[in-house]
């Protein structure tokens, strides 16, 4: 997978300080707080930064990084993720990254899947560092979640060399876990395929998310688009063999789910969440999102479980 390069570790790097506290602590930011603001990066890559209604630049803030699906942009992650709601998050800054174009207009992807030729990983680098410099950021509690191809992306932040020792814990949900490498359907085993991962760390927090009905990424896996899916219990079940945890689950009923069970492992550092029968290719919610459309509502909502993983961790 692709690693961080030394110089954009280098560049993260000088924007914080030996206390976890960004370079950007103690400056009065370009916008005011419970608000939202567009930028770009110098290579002309779009992200937007809300600041939650209690920011304090004396404060080191956390930050969540919020990753899109193909074919969406900014302001339908934004109504699909309500993280920027204070009903689910008061006290964490987010930033949505905008993913480029590939293959014709308006098809808009992530590092990783099988027509993407864009470095999302320096991307991310590269926002890390200008919202640290003036931001008051908690660099021991940086987090990442993304639906669908940018779930997929937030599961090769957690392969990367890099990234992964700067970013606490990560929650995809629909996941799609594309393996590039395998672009023949037959040579594709989605129950044994080894998903390619070169972490930095282990004991990586992992919260994931997926329906039984998703016709979209399917949960047993598959051969889509050129490239292979695993299986959504195996990537799990590897992820927690990265961590050394124990192979066999304890899971956990969801009431009033169909069916919906929590897989976790290792007391919870790693969980899968199999949303139930009926949930397809959607951020689960127990109201009506542009995923659902008002129908076959989620027994919980994934905004709120996430928010309260990313609570529970935070790099030593």
């Amino acid at each position: 997978m692709h690693s961080l390069s030394l110089a954009s570790i280098a560049l993260v790097s000088l924007a914080s300080t030996a206390q976890g506290k960004a370079a950007g602590c103690d400056q009065k930011p370009s916008f005011a707080a419970g608000n939202f603001k567009d930028f770009t990066t110098s290579e002309g890559r779009e992200y937007r930064v809300w600041l939650p209604a209690s920011y304090d630049s004396s404060k080191a803030t956390p930050l969540i990084l919020s990753y899109h699906g193909a074919n969406r942009v900014i302001d339908e992650q934004v109504a699909l993720d309500k993280l920027s709601d204070p009903f689910f998050n008061k006290d964490h800054i987010v930033v949505y990254l905008q993913g480029l174009e590939a293959s014709r207009p308006g098809h808009t992807v992530w590092e990783g899947a099988p027509d993407s030729t864009s470095d999302d990983i320096g991307f991310t680098a590269d926002v890390l560092e200008a919202v640290s410099k003036e931001i008051c950021v908690d660099e021991k509690r940086i987090y990442a979640t993304g639906k669908s191809q940018g779930g997929g992306f937030v599961g090769r932040l957690a392969c990367d060399a890099g990234l992964s020792k700067r970013i606490a814990a990560f929650a995809p949900v629909s996941g799609a876990y594309y393996i590039k490498e395998i672009d023949v359907k037959a040579d594709c085993h989605p129950e044994s395929v080894k998903v390619p991962c070169d972490a930095g760390r282990s004991n990586i927090p992992i919260l994931a998310f997926h329906g039984g009905a998703d016709a979209t990424i399917n949960y047993n896996g598959g051969f889509r688009s050129g490239a292979c899916l695993p299986a959504i219990s195996s990537w799990a079940k590897q992820w927690a063999a990265r961590d050394h945890l124990d192979q066999t689950p304890a899971n956990t009923t969801i009431t009033g789910a169909q069916n919906g069970v929590k897989m976790s492992y290792g007391g919870g550092l790693v969980s899968l969440v199999y949303d139930g029968d009926n949930i397809g290719h959607a951020w689960p919610s127990t109201q009506p999102n542009s995923d659902n459309d008002g129908k076959d509502l989620a027994a919980f909502n994934a905004s709120t479980s996430i928010m309260e993983f990313f609570r529970s961790h935070k790099l030593d």
